[in-house]
Order: C-alpha cells, then structure tokens, then sequence
C-alpha cells in the first residue's frame, strides 16, 4: 500500500510538469467593427486551459495564456472560428 502511493505521489508529480504556460498570438481577420475583439476573446477565454485573451484591434490579433496540458492551438484556432472569424495564416 505505501508503495503505490508513493508511485502514485510520483506520477501526479511528473505529470505537473510536463504542463507549461504557453503563450501564443494569433492574427485574425474579419474583424469589422469595436465589438468583434470582444466577442473572440469572450470565446477563447470559455475554451478550458486558456488564462487569458487580449485582443488588439489595430494589429488585427489576440494574445493568448493557456495550460498547455488542457489546450491545444488547434483549440484556439476553433475557438477563433466559432466567434465568426478566421484565423489568417
């Protein structure tokens, strides 16, 4: 019993670090209006693992804080694409 403890104990442990904070930006295109930053970082901030989304208008992109462990870019991208924009490559 204390043995698969302590290997449970390990295990939790290198699984903590293998996940990181990453930060991406990401160019977006379609945005019209003062109102279609919000609405992306409104759906990146409810995708789990992210921390944070900034967007900024005149560069036409949005910095996001995520937990690597919990998302994926390919999330952020979808993300992007359910706020009715397009993630420009």
């Amino acid at each position: 019993m204390k043995a698969s403890f302590v290997f449970a104990l390990v295990l939790a442990s290198s699984s903590a670090v293998l996940a990181a904070t990453k930060t991406d930006t990401i160019k977006v295109s379609g945005w019209n209006c003062e109102k279609c930053p919000a609405k992306t970082e409104a759906k990146l901030k409810a995708v789990p693992g992210v921390q944070s989304a900034s967007a900024d208008r005149e560069k036409n992109q949005v910095v996001v804080k995520y937990d690597d462990a919990k998302t994926k870019p390919a999330d952020l991208e979808k993300a992007v694409a359910d706020s009715g924009f397009a993630v420009a490559k």
